[in-house]
């Protein structure tokens, strides 16, 4: 039986391109069904029959971009898991970055479909705890009709996790001059935290600077020579 070295290479090289859409693996997976393909048919029209060892080859390439039984439910399981934490857009980027590692994704398509048909729901915990923690760091608070605000917000930006929900609430309080600057941050040490004005934009006025600020400047000191 021939076994064509040339086509082997040639071979290796296409399948390995045409298997990087599956990521690593598939590069991995393609490379070796194509280097097979092309030693055996040297490029051209299939003469031999791949022996037992090499059928075995193939089949173990398969394997790596086929997601197993086993990989599916541990995938679900992992789904099921982060949308009982109350984080259904976690879940959701979670099945998202499999999608295209398997050459049989139908079972994440599914799952993905149904789930975003649901709404997300904003008054849920895991979303009132991430406003309360990035408005509490800067000390703020928020009325119900400004959670209102943010949930709407949120839905027009198509937002489904808590933590997009966080990043969206902290970008509109920096927009907002409601976030301290380093050097804010720096004076606030020794002089407290600064005063807010009314709609709660920090000023750069300090409750205690009064302190530290010296009631008359030092006089220059000088000397006359010869006196």
């Amino acid at each position: 039986m021939a076994f064509d070295f040339g086509g082997l290479f040639g071979g290796g090289l296409s399948g390995a391109a045409a298997g990087s859409a599956f990521g690593p693996i598939g590069a991995v997976a393609g490379g070796l069904l194509g280097g097979i393909g092309g030693g055996l048919t040297g490029g051209g029209p299939q003469a031999y029959q791949p022996t037992p060892l090499q059928e075995e080859l193939m089949g173990y390439g398969r394997k790596q971009v086929k997601a197993t039984p086993a990989r599916k439910e541990a995938l679900r399981e992992q789904y099921k898991n982060l949308k009982t934490r109350q984080n259904r857009g976690a879940a959701e980027a979670f099945l998202e970055s499999y999608r295209d590692r398997f050459s049989n994704p139908k079972f994440i398509e599914k799952r993905l479909a149904k789930s975003y048909g649901k709404d997300i729901d904003f008054t849920g915990k895991g979303f009132q705890d991430i406003a309360q923690s990035v408005y509490g760091q800067q000390g703020l608070g928020y009325t119900g009709e400004e959670y209102g605000d943010f949930e709407r917000k949120a839905k027009g930006l198509g937002i489904r996790s808590p933590q997009a929900f966080g990043d969206m609430l902290k970008q509109d309080l920096i927009a907002s001059g409601k976030v301290m600057t380093p050097q804010q941050e720096m004076l606030s040490y020794m002089f407290g935290t600064p005063e807010r004005d009314p709609s709660g934009r920090l000023t750069n006025r300090y409750p205690s600077i009064e302190k530290y600020t010296p009631t008359a400047l030092p006089q220059a000191i000088t000397y006359q020579y010869g006196a």
